[in-house]
């Protein structure tokens, strides 16, 4: 295997790597967009009263 077969492979293992990152990312910001509106809608609630 040459060294650019070699950074191809290293480069596309990477690439995989930051994907996987980015959609877990992505999860824990829906799941914090989701708590925050929670929490903003029983505090709207709560004022009401």
């Amino acid at each position: 295997m040459s060294m650019k077969d070699l950074n191809v492979v290293i480069k596309e293992l990477v690439d995989k790597e930051i994907e996987k990152a980015m959609a877990n990312i992505k999860e824990e910001i829906r799941e914090v967009t989701s708590l925050i509106d929670k929490k903003i809608e029983e505090l709207r609630q709560y004022l009401k009263t």
